[in-house]
């Protein structure tokens, strides 16, 4: 992958995560040995104080889903904090695991507190919750996505992208285009697929397209840009349905 290329897809990446009146930043944390410790700060906008838990969970992809599981790998500090009216606090991350032979996983979970603020007569206040991954990359990371491709309808075609690396990919946009250049569909995402993990993603097309067509994938990604040459299959059969 171009060094370049790398650059222009963490371009596309948004700098600072944001909920309500909730700012967080960095978007995306690594832990290394060498590295062993990173720090995040947490802005409140508002005028109001809030009270925040932050919690660390494993992160592991299933059947296209993610799950969630508490785990003592990093440590967190501190773990819950009130952040004053337009203040800020800087929380720690800690490296508490040795890398593996594939990358490892986690998400940090900031949630507001309930009853932290007041909340006003009449009205239902939304709890700000903002999620951030973590990684721990394995010591040769090694980037492979493998792809099927299908129609889904007269307008849609739907990739099955599966991730046979060792280190995670964020895909942030798809093109897709027949074989003599013409232009099918584009479209941004933001779609995580972890070591060892699958997921299907589904994108508009201007023209129907056949089993058999060939095709050209183009991937703009935090690990640089990608292409895969490929050939439209007929649907398959899902297990349960008519």
């Amino acid at each position: 992958m171009r060094a370049g290329a790398a650059i222009v897809a963490i371009l596309l990446l948004p700098l600072v995560a944001q909920a309500s009146s909730l700012k967080v930043y960095p978007v995306r944390i690594v832990l290394t040995p060498k590295e062993p410790v990173q720090t995040m700060t947490i802005q409140n906008g508002s005028s109001e104080a809030a009270r925040i838990q932050l919690r660390v969970f494993s992160w592991r992809q299933v059947d296209g889903e993610d799950k969630l599981e508490e785990t003592r790998d990093i440590l967190a500090n501190p773990g819950s904090f009130e952040i004053a009216g337009q203040g800020e606090q800087i929380a720690r991350f800690g490296l508490r695991t040795s890398p593996g032979t594939v990358e490892k996983s986690y998400r940090v979970i900031l949630e507001e507190v309930p009853g932290s603020r007041p909340s006003e007569p009449g009205k239902v206040r939304t709890l700000l919750r903002i999620s951030i991954p973590i990684f721990v990359p394995a010591p040769n990371p090694v980037g492979r996505l493998s792809w099927r491709a299908w129609a889904a309808g007269d307008r849609k075609m739907t990739f099955e992208i599966r991730n046979q690396g060792t280190v995670h990919v964020q895909i942030n946009r798809l093109a897709l285009a027949g074989p003599k250049g013409t232009k099918l569909g584009t479209g941004d995402m933001s779609v995580y697929l972890l070591p060892g993990a699958s997921r299907r993603v589904v994108l508009d097309i201007d023209a129907p397209v056949r089993a058999g067509d060939p095709l050209k994938l183009s991937a703009v990604t935090d690990q640089g840009d990608l292409a895969a040459d490929l050939v439209a299959e007929a649907a398959p059969h899902e297990t349960g349905r008519p």
